[in-house]
């Protein structure tokens, strides 16, 4: 018991700290690290409440997630800088390449039909079927903070003008058919997750029988 009020305390500083650090950032290499930590007491809360499916799903959800805004990072770094601000007008330098950023930073706030949104759900059911109704709630208000800086990264490639004299992004085929998996992957386990439950739920339930014993 001592241990699980422990964690509890761990998962809800960890949700606070990553999810109000990473507000203020203009550097998207450190906002998507800071909110790295939000991320882990999200998974936290699924360790206190042993859904070891829930965790196992976000684990991949966030692989996904993780996988697709770094490849956009590292393509537009290559032209560019890190700061949110040379992400201004990237809708138009590269319409490819700001929607598998818009994906990707949706995926990580949560929005509904993405892998993220469903990585959550689990999560927070988990939660409250435990009783655990604080770190529920504590995860839904912080999910807010996500929402705007996730999207004021959305609102510099779609609302900002670019830099004057940003040249077009360009993407290798190899690259677009990348995020192009990725993205399809996002979609499909937002609206149809049942399959890589499925598969992860046996590994889930026997790492737990595992821990047990130990």
């Amino acid at each position: 018991p001592q241990v699980g009020r422990l964690l509890v305390v761990v998962a809800i500083l960890t949700l606070i700290y990553g999810n109000f650090a990473a507000l203020p950032q203009s550097n998207l290499k450190r906002l998507l690290a800071y909110s790295s930590i939000a991320h882990a007491g999200y998974l936290l809360i699924g360790v206190v409440t042993f859904s070891g499916a829930a965790v196992a799903y976000y684990l991949v959800a966030y692989l996904l997630m993780t996988l697709l805004c770094f490849a956009v990072l590292i393509v537009v770094g290559n032209q560019g800088g890190d700061q949110i601000d040379d992400y201004a007008g990237l809708a138009r330098r590269s319409p490819f390449l700001a929607f598998a950023l818009l994906i990707g930073m949706i995926s990580l706030a949560g929005v509904p039909f993405t892998a993220g949104f469903l990585g959550k759900f689990f999560i927070f059911d988990a939660a409250i079927r435990q009783d655990q109704t604080l770190l529920a709630a504590v995860g839904v208000i912080t999910v807010g903070c996500g929402f705007y800086y996730y999207l004021k990264v959305v609102r510099a490639m779609y609302w900002l003008e670019p830099a004057p004299g940003a040249a077009p992004v360009a993407v290798s085929g190899l690259t677009r058919f990348t995020m192009t998996v990725l993205i399809a992957a996002i979609f499909v386990l937002g609206v149809y997750p049942q399959p890589i439950l499925n598969a992860l739920r046996p590994k889930a339930v026997a790492l737990s029988s595992n821990v047990d014993r130990r």
